[in-house]
């Protein structure tokens, strides 16, 4: 497991390094969707430490949104540089290689979707962001079974991108 700021930095170089910056809002659903899919094919072991709030405009890690918030809407162009155990952390290789799939999959699936779109695709009917959302109002902490339980189906039988 690890923090949500090291996940979402290595999206953010990622999109540095294939000249294809995301957003803040782009980042936020492709952190969400990497620890879904971590979730269902990794029998509910979390690829993050904190917990996804619904938002407005989907899933949200405050941590995140704190550390990207000064790009707004812009595509962020400067590389994260995250440190663990005070070592910067400079390659993929010291991530697992359950979270190393995770990561590459959802940038394969996501990096040329728009934030808009992996918007809606969290607002989907019965996503873990709208039960949260229905049931317990904005800043609802999203609970991981629900996003385990809901990719888990997805993978089975994903439903149709609209």
């Amino acid at each position: 497991m690890y923090s949500s700021v090291l996940i979402a930095g290595q999206f953010v170089n990622l999109g540095i390094k294939e000249n294809n910056p995301v957003t803040q809002m782009k980042l936020q659903k492709m952190v969400f969707f990497a620890h879904g899919l971590h979730l269902a094919l990794n029998n509910g072991d979390p690829l993050i430490r904190e917990k996804f709030l619904a938002w407005r405009f989907g899933p949200v890690v405050p941590t995140i949104y704190q550390l990207y918030k000064k790009w707004g809407n812009s595509p962020i162009i400067e590389k994260t540089s995250i440190t663990v155990n005070f070592q910067p952390l400079t390659n993929f290789s010291e991530l697992s290689p359950s979270a190393l799939e995770a990561i590459n999959n959802t940038w394969e699936i996501t990096k040329d979707v728009d934030a808009i779109t992996l918007s809606n695709w969290s607002h989907a009917t019965n996503s873990p962001w709208e039960i949260t959302y229905k049931k317990v109002g904005e800043n609802g902490v999203i609970d991981d079974n629900l996003i385990r339980n809901y990719f888990e189906q997805q993978i089975k039988s994903p439903v149709p991108a609209v």
